[in-house]
């Protein structure tokens, strides 16, 4: 049994990864920024959020980590001492402006140092798991789903964020690496994160949720208000629940791969059109999708400008139509109707700031 050593503990997927593998009985060394006390609370949050026991969260070691220190900052006779499957789950993810500096220092600096880190001290026998997210293509212009391939390079003008840039650029690196010529390396690139598919709950803010605390914010202060957004008229989203692709990462890492890049993401789309009805379902506002053609021809109006401003960071994905190949093996199961309202109405019920 390989020890499973996972950066960015204090995460949302990390958390629920070391989860499952302690529900499991499996080593865990968590690395952290955060105390130990503050990991450990995370970790036993994700074990009750997947339905687990929280004891589990007592035996886990939990390890400083510093992705701007030379071996990361780790004990790493500790951490190295057996053969283990090293998670670099840690990133900063963020759509907001004039953090490219952060960007690049963690997400492209870091996770070379994370790589170069556990080339020089994994035993023989160890895997590197690089969690990515699938939304590293940018704005991708070329016919039928963004293939399982190594990435070429693009300037940051290709793609809606400086975030997905610098997540490019860690996957580039990564192809160059020894681990990767000798078959040890694999890249696991996610959807949009989401909370439990059998309760809903979520233990996070990004992505999908920020959309509804903006949303939720306009609804509550103004109700009733029809709100036009900017959508590709096949505009979908991947939504991956935390349970099923948590389960989904785990098997990917067990096995053995003939390729080293894998979409974790659902074989069926949730359209943006679903989203906004339950939304609307949920809250008093009407989200009505639109094409640009059509708000060219009637313009916002002032509540309508200023909710697309508050939500363009996050809104940007509605613009575009992506799809990914995948294989069965790696897919988690499908959002239905039923788990997209229930991921919608916990958050509205129980995850919104007062």
């Amino acid at each position: 049994m390989r020890v499973h050593v996972i950066d960015g503990a204090n995460g949302f997927v990390a958390s629920h990864l070391i989860g499952t593998l302690l529900a499991r009985g499996e080593e865990v060394i968590a690395l952290a920024r955060a105390s130990a006390e503050v990991v450990r609370r995370r970790v036993e949050d994700a074990l009750r959020c997947l339905g687990f026991d929280e004891a589990p969260a007592g035996r886990l070691r939990v390890r400083g980590l510093a992705l701007d220190e030379p071996d990361l900052g780790l004990p790493v006779a500790e951490v190295f001492a057996e053969p283990c499957v090293y998670w670099h789950v840690a990133a900063l993810v963020t759509f907001f402006p004039r953090r490219e500096e952060e960007l690049l220092n963690v997400n492209v600096a870091g996770s070379a140092n994370a790589l170069s880190t556990y080339e020089r001290h994994a035993r023989p026998g160890s895997r590197y798991v690089h969690v990515g997210t699938a939304y590293q293509c940018g704005l991708d212009d070329t016919e039928g789903p963004v293939p399982e391939d190594w990435p070429s390079q693009a300037p940051p003008d290709r793609f809606r964020n400086f975030y997905e840039y610098s997540k490019r650029l860690a996957e580039i690196a990564l192809a160059r690496s020894r681990s990767v010529r000798e078959g040890t390396a694999l890249v696991a690139r996610l959807g949009v994160m989401v909370g439990h598919s059998g309760t809903g709950r979520a233990l996070t803010d990004y992505g999908l949720y920020d959309f509804l605390r903006v949303i939720a914010f306009f609804a509550r202060r103004t109700p009733g208000e029809r709100v036009r957004l900017p959508c590709h008229p096949e505009a979908n989203l991947h939504l991956t629940p935390i349970d099923t692709t948590v389960s989904r990462l785990l098997a990917l890492a067990a096995a053995d791969q003939p390729r080293p890049v894998s979409h974790v993401v659902n074989g069926a789309t949730v359209p943006v059109r679903d989203l906004f009805g339950v939304i609307n379902a949920r809250l008093p506002i009407e989200l009505v999708p639109a094409t640009p053609e059509e708000i060219r021809d009637r313009p916002f109006g002032r509540f309508e400008a200023l909710v697309n401003m508050r939500a363009k960071y996050t809104a940007t994905y509605f613009r575009h139509r992506y799809d990914f190949a995948w294989r069965n093996a790696v897919a988690p199961p499908a959002v239905t109707p039923a788990v997209l309202d229930r991921l919608v109405s916990w958050y509205v019920r129980e995850g919104l700031p007062e």
